[in-house]
């Protein structure tokens, strides 16, 4: 299963997050904002939502009271569930259409009283399920007239013999359900959550107590390795031989993923990891670093940022094998608080690195930050901003988690400084002599539209707190819109319905920041029907009157106002529109068809921007 969504209520700050959508594609979701906006009680309860209640959790339910604690999470039921329910109820097609059909479930955990709920499908879900139909079969008679003998009363089976979840036989429409039910619950994936992550390779451990560290299994893990094997080879060259080939695995990997330079001498900067077997008693494997001056140091006499992140590369190369190598019912979620946070800015990076090839694998991470490095992508220098989540906390309605575009619009939102780090991740430092923060910014295509946009707001005395801001190039559209989040400016666009550039810039958006989803897309988005050129809002009449009044031949009269300037004049005549109406706008007189348009954006804009009329 895919998680496609949650919701939760009464968690700590959280008074109630609403439902918080996760990409359908993309498998990294960030939870950026302030300290203490909440951004860990989100990862808790989600925590929670998998895996019970933790200690902390139960202590501080209990400091609250009797509230109730709700965490739904929704999930997309992929091929490979299906593929789960279809080896097991083979006999049951109804199950697997049904489950088909339905595509998504949903899933409640609550806490309440001190007690723990446990997980159940959402309420309603199978209510639409169909009623079994039962094949008759023959009976006794039939079978002698076969020649066959009728079944004995030994050979039948007996009442407390159990049927297999895929039988017909005597298993009624509720039973299936229930049996549905607690398989559907099997699957839901594996939450992994680190908080507090500490679980680092030791410098040396007993053989003994190999299976008792964590570190130590996802080494082993990820370098198909049994320590314990290795110590307990005794041929001197067969164990070099082994354990060479296990230090150059793990050295390559390492070197891999961490990309800081620890010397200036070119072909001489990376780590090698050595192992040792102290053979002494008791037995003991130990692990050391060795750098550019072949002094081989203990893992605790490196670095403590070292450390973490060579123990938590190797957590999430070693979940990416368990991904790989399970059975397919099993999928991973991985909940992280602040990673890498002690780190410098290189080794923050190689974080992000890390977290982007494991995603890539099938893992969905969700992972809390206010940290730019984490943000920003290592590879493009671009930001992802559909992974973006703002967490901030609104003393009346508690912690809300919005994306970025919810927040920019969102009345209820927190303080504007929940967008610092993206910010930053930009390479911002002001904009305040681009933009506004006063204005209401609508993005349009290019300088004509913001010529006759502005003239249009003029001549009808429309709210001067409009600003048409010019885009310039279609393919300038997602990094000037990226500009205005990254500074918390309230904005909407307005683009034509021209097939090559208005339709390119409106899918740039909804992809880039709108989540592929034209519902989301359209409340900040507005594509002006019909009209392949912002000349085509007036009408053919209006356009020839007050705009291009050159004497035209009888082949440009049957173009549109957009074809008709297409090769030349287009910002002239544009720029000469604004002109006239800046002079005096009571010379422009537009008739029905031109005002008609002009009200559909303005009266949009007014709508969106919540403007009082």
């Amino acid at each position: 299963m895919r998680l496609y969504s949650f919701q939760i209520r009464n968690f700590k700050s959280i008074i109630d997050t609403k439902e918080c959508k996760i990409s359908e594609t993309d498998n990294i979701v960030i939870l950026a904002g302030q300290n203490e906006s909440g951004k860990t009680s989100v990862l808790e309860a989600l925590d929670f939502f998998a895996n019970g209640p933790s200690d902390r959790l139960e202590k501080f339910q209990k400091r609250t009271g009797t509230i109730e604690l709700e965490v739904k999470c929704h999930f997309i039921i992929e091929p490979s569930d299906i593929e789960y329910f279809e080896s097991k109820y083979e006999n049951h097609s109804d199950v697997i259409n049904f489950l088909k059909q339905k595509k998504q479930v949903l899933f409640t955990r609550q806490y309440k009283d001190g007690e723990d709920k446990d997980i159940n499908v959402n309420e309603g879900f199978f209510d639409d399920f169909p009623e079994i139909e039962y094949e008759e079969e023959d009976d006794d008679s039939s079978a002698e007239e076969e020649g066959e003998e009728p079944a004995t009363e030994q050979e039948a089976p007996s009442e407390t013999q159990s049927e297999p979840a895929g039988s017909n036989t005597d298993q009624g429409r509720d039973e299936l359900i229930s049996e549905a039910k607690k398989t559907l619950t099997e699957i839901i994936p594996t939450f992994s959550f680190y908080n507090s992550f500490n679980d680092l390779l030791p410098s040396e451990i007993p053989v003994s107590e190999l299976e008792s560290s964590k570190a130590v299994q996802d080494f082993e893990k990820v370098f198909d390795v049994c320590l314990k094997e290795l110590a307990e080879i005794n041929d001197t060259r067969e164990r070099m031989i082994k354990k060479n080939e296990i230090q150059d695995k793990a050295t390559d990997d390492f070197n891999e993923s961490w990309n800081q330079t620890i010397s200036t001498v070119a072909g001489n900067e990376k780590y090698s990891f050595l192992i040792e077997i102290n053979d002494g008693e008791p037995k003991k494997i130990i692990f050391m670093i060795e750098g550019e001056d072949e002094i081989p140091l203990y893992l605790e006499q490196k670095s403590m940022g070292f450390r973490w992140f060579s123990a938590f590369h190797l957590r999430l190369r070693a979940l990416m094998k368990q991904s790989e190598d399970n059975n397919f019912k099993e999928d991973i979620v991985i909940l992280i608080d602040e990673p890498g946070q002690h780190l410098h800015d290189v080794a923050q990076k190689d974080v992000k690195k890390i977290l982007n090839e494991t995603a890539g694998k099938g893992i969905q991470i969700i992972y809390s930050t206010h940290n730019p490095n984490l943000i920003a992508d290592i590879n493009t220098n671009e930001i992802e901003f559909t992974r973006i989540r703002i967490v901030s906390n609104d003393k009346r309605l508690g912690t809300r988690v919005f994306n970025l575009p919810q927040y920019i619009a969102s009345k209820d939102r927190g303080s504007i400084d929940a967008l610092s780090p993206i910010r930053t991740a930009m390479g911002l430092n002001s904009a305040g002599s681009i933009f506004d923060k006063d204005k209401l910014n609508v993005v349009v295509e290019g300088i004509t539209d913001n010529y006759y946009l502005t003239a249009l707001r003029m001549n009808y005395n429309y709210d001067n707190r409009i600003h048409f801001i010019p885009v310039c190039g279609v393919d300038n559209v997602k990094s000037l819109v990226g500009l205005l989040i990254g500074w918390g400016m309230n904005y909407k666009a307005v683009f034509d319905d021209d097939p090559k550039q208005g339709r390119k810039a409106y899918n740039e958006l909804k992809t880039h920041y709108f989540e592929n989803d034209d519902v989301l897309a359209h409340e900040n988005i507005l594509k002006l029907k019909d009209c392949h050129g912002i000349e085509d809002i007036f009408s053919k009449t209006d356009f020839r009157k007050y705009i291009y009044t050159n004497e035209l031949t009888t082949t440009e009269k049957a173009k549109s106002n957009s074809e008709l300037v297409k090769k030349s004049k287009k910002e002239l005549v544009a720029r000469q529109f604004l002109e006239t109406v800046r002079k005096d706008s009571s010379k422009i007189l537009l008739d029905g068809t031109s005002k008609k348009k002009v009200e559909e954006i303005f009266t949009w804009l007014y709508e969106k921007f919540t403007i009082k009329q």
